[in-house]
């Protein structure tokens, strides 16, 4: 039920609204799932190494983001910036479209 509602509030939404919505999501991405998914694919492809658990790992990435660590930044800007890269791609070439007619 949920998920219609925000269907419905996205629809309804301003482009610019819809682009917040995005990078919005994109930040709670990379703040929350893709440190799990760094964690379980480590540990799935090279291995548990001593001391590793999911909590160090959420742990060094916040860190990194207080001390100023570029990879900590990546990880968790990548998704949202994804999403500002594929928008600015798509009206590249929705506008490229227009002017080859």
């Amino acid at each position: 039920m949920w998920i219609q509602t925000l269907r419905s509030r996205y629809r309804q939404a301003t482009v610019s609204s819809r682009l917040l919505w995005l990078v919005g999501g994109g930040l709670a991405l990379g703040l929350t799932v893709l440190p799990l998914l760094i964690f379980i694919a480590g540990s799935s492809l090279l291995g548990r190494y001593e001391g590793a658990s999911l909590a160090n790992q959420y742990g060094s990435i916040y860190r990194g983001l207080f001390q100023g660590n570029w990879a900590s930044w990546i990880v968790v800007l990548g998704p949202a910036l994804l999403v500002l890269l594929s928008r600015i791609l798509l009206s590249w070439w929705r506008r490229s479209a227009r002017l080859a007619r």
